[in-house]
């Protein structure tokens, strides 16, 4: 299938998927630049987010596969009222020995996230080669943006998993999530640049990565029912934060704010933009919904893992969720006109 007619059977091309994102304050987001879109544009409310295992033989059908990635995703994000943003990223088994010769590639944080207490990990629901997180203003744009992908690399890639999210419309690091709190409060700050420089975007190891960033998935259930019966004032306990005015509780040291917080971290920073999800009821009867957490960082190993080993230990949320998938990429800076996703590292 050409590129072309990968779009129009997927409606992109004659505009009825991206026809139905257009408004008039919608953000246009640029597939050429710096970094990737997605990181620090404005978050968009939608989201498809997909882990792909690559079965192309050779390096050359991993180059090809990802020029023609970079051709559709310069199409689908080329139009004014796109509203659409696309992020890549590489797993570490891309870099495995004697696959695509990356091994002696491969960034030193790159590597596997460690297993956590009480994490309950469907490895078919997380990791892969490859990830794209694709955002959008409107739901079939995401759709249909994931399927040109698979489309386009149905002989080169595998589609591994895929969650759907989405999140409060507008621009806000921290929206109210399923819990009925704000989530990602005590987030990174976009307007510092010494931030950006010192949490978030990777200045050593291996060149191909610089001016790039790491990214973590995971997928987060999120025990509703459970959580409906718990009265607020334990809520706020647990969270550490009153509901509705988002203060701060004193006094509560186990709280999950404060286990979070980069002053019980070593001064470690993330990029939260988590999405949440709704996958209807279990067996059981019960909701099945919860967080697709997503963040970014210059190191999880340095960052996400100290943070996340803290609170598998000691968090009070862990009674009322479960992570269920997870995942780690690195993903490069932005692609010049005229090149491609990866360039750096397979050129």
């Amino acid at each position: 299938m050409s590129r072309r007619s990968v779009l129009a059977s997927t409606g992109i091309l004659g505009g009825s998927l991206l026809g139905a994102a257009a408004c008039s304050d919608a953000p246009s987001l640029a597939f050429h630049g710096v970094h990737q879109a997605g990181i620090t544009t404005p978050i968009l409310p939608f989201l498809q987010i997909a882990g792909f295992d690559v079965v192309a033989r050779d390096r050359g059908g991993l180059i090809e596969l990802l020029q023609t990635w970079t051709q559709v995703a310069v199409e689908l994000t080329s139009r004014p009222d796109a509203a659409l943003s696309l992020t890549f990223g590489f797993g570490p088994a891309l870099f495995t020995e004697g696959r695509f010769g990356l091994a002696d590639r491969r960034p030193t944080a790159l590597t596997e996230l460690p297993s956590f207490p009480g994490e309950q990990l469907d490895p078919a629901a997380g990791g892969g080669d490859l990830c794209v997180q694709i955002c959008a203003q409107h739901p079939t744009t995401a759709h249909g943006a994931v399927r040109a992908l698979v489309n386009a690399g149905r002989s080169s890639a595998k589609l591994r998993w895929r969650q759907i999210g989405s999140r409060d419309a507008g621009d806000r690091a921290d929206p109210t999530g399923l819990f009925g709190f704000r989530d990602g409060t005590a987030n990174l700050d976009l307007a510092s640049e010494q931030e950006q420089a010192d949490h978030l975007w990777v200045s050593d190891g291996p060149a191909w990565l610089h001016g790039g960033t790491y990214l973590v998935v995971r997928r987060i259930r999120l025990l509703l029912d459970t959580w409906d019966r718990t009265d607020l004032a334990t809520q706020e306990t647990i969270i550490g934060r009153h509901r509705d005015s988002n203060d701060r509780l004193d006094g509560v040291p186990a709280a999950h704010v404060r286990l979070a917080s980069p002053e019980a971290n070593g001064g470690a920073k993330l990029l939260r933009r988590s999405y949440s999800y709704d996958a209807g009821a279990d067996p059981n009867g019960l909701m099945d919904a919860g967080l697709i957490f997503i963040c970014f960082q210059r190191d999880p190993q340095r960052q996400f893992v100290p943070i996340q080993q803290r609170l598998a230990s000691s968090d009070p949320l862990n009674g009322f969720s479960q992570h269920l998938a997870s995942g780690v990429f690195a993903c490069p800076a932005g692609v010049e006109r005229g090149s491609w996703i990866g360039a750096s590292l397979l050129s």
